[in-house]
């Protein structure tokens, strides 16, 4: 009898301890596979987060090929991660699923990178071209400010327009449209400048400095010569020197025709013509826009000759005329090229010129007189032209 209870009390502790044997493992079962489901959450929450961010970034427009190779990675992990939720051993193998997510981590941050740096890259890119654009574009003003484009000032207008547009990208964050309109302001402001280098040329042209040259020369010998006044007038340098007895007494500032920089062709082309003249009149009351004014004998012959030959060829269209009215008057001082071909000064000198010259008074205008600033720009712009060329 006292065998048979001892029996039955050995099996039941036998069997308490089982089932506390049992406990232990489950609980010990249990906290192994929430501490690795806790290392595979937080690895899947990292790899999340650096996901978000690299779209965050606009990795999708930045870096496509780096965040297609991380949402891959993401699946290969999440994938690995459910093999180990479902199957029968209830212990994830967490150390293979942790380096998924971290390798799906640490493409999704690479992507993000690649997504900051290149568009910090282009939006860099975008600023300097912008910044060019804005340099060619003023640059293209202050040609246009001395030499008059007429019809090709739209390009100049375009530009402006262009250059507006590639800010406005800019400020919106299409960064690839900002750099492509302000190149192409940029382009449209150099062909404006090789539209008014195509004008400058004649004055870096050797010939044509030499003719200006004995043109002056000679009106000073007359001068010296004769003992009398006479008059240069040199475009370029907006100047005009009177000259008595070969010496040169006074110069004044003057403004000349919108489109000074060309010969005088025809009626209203506002250039200001170049050639050996005379004074012919002298208009005492010329109104009160002019106030007084010295009339010189443009149209001579020489212009007529031209005049002539540019009608023949074709240069001048059939219904144009010569022109005339070509004078040197007062109403000058307004810091412009403002007449339609004439010289103006201001009337205090206009006065001066009437005490000091008179009808028969050889005044002589020229394009320039030395290698200037026009013929400088030429030479610059022939310079950045060839550099361009691949």
């Amino acid at each position: 009898m006292r065998r048979g209870k001892r029996g039955a009390w050995l099996a039941a502790g036998a069997t308490v301890l089982v089932i506390a044997l049992a406990i232990g493992i489950w609980f010990v079962v249990r906290a192994t596979v929430s501490r690795r489901e806790a290392l595979m959450r937080t690895a899947a929450d990292a790899a999340g987060v650096a996901l978000r961010d690299a779209r965050a970034e606009d990795a999708m427009h930045w870096a496509p090929g780096e965040l297609a190779t991380a949402e891959q990675a993401t699946r290969e992990a999440l994938t690995r991660q459910r093999v180990q939720q479902v199957r029968a051993w209830p212990i994830p193998d967490a150390a293979s699923v942790v380096d998924a997510w971290s390798v799906a981590a640490r493409a999704a941050r690479a992507a993000a990178q690649a997504a900051r740096t290149r568009h910090a890259a282009e939006a860099s890119s975008a600023t300097e071209e912008i910044a060019r654009a804005r340099d060619a574009v003023n640059a293209a003003e202050q040609v246009a400010s001395t030499i008059y484009l007429g019809p090709d000032r739209r390009l100049l207008a375009t530009a402006h327009t262009a250059l507006d547009q590639s800010r406005a990208y800019q400020r919106g964050g299409d960064l690839a449209a900002a750099a492509a309109h302000a190149r192409t302001a940029a382009a449209l402001a150099g062909e404006a400048q090789d539209r008014a280098s195509e004008r400058a040329a004649r004055f870096a042209d050797a010939g044509t400095l030499a003719r200006w040259q004995r043109w002056e020369r000679d009106t000073i010998a007359w001068s010296k010569r004769e003992g009398r006044a006479a008059i240069v007038v040199v475009k370029d340098d907006h100047q005009m020197t009177l000259y008595v007895r070969g010496e040169p007494v006074r110069r004044y500032h003057v403004e000349l025709g919108f489109n000074w920089i060309v010969d005088k062709q025809r009626e209203g082309d506002g250039a200001t013509p170049e050639g050996r003249y005379r004074i012919v009149s002298r208009i005492d009351h010329a109104g009160a826009e002019l106030y007084r004014a010295l009339l010189i004998d443009y149209p001579n012959a020489e212009d007529r000759q031209r005049f002539g030959r540019g009608r023949r060829d074709g240069g001048i269209p059939a219904g144009a005329r010569i022109g005339g009215l070509i004078e040197i008057h007062g109403g000058g001082g307004r810091g412009r090229d403002w007449t339609n071909g004439c010289v103006a000064v201001t009337n205090a000198e206009i006065d001066d010129l009437f005490r000091r010259v008179g009808v028969g008074t050889p005044v002589t205008i020229v394009g320039s007189d030395s290698h200037g600033p026009i013929a400088e720009f030429y030479d610059r712009r022939q310079h950045e032209t060839a550099d361009r060329r691949p």
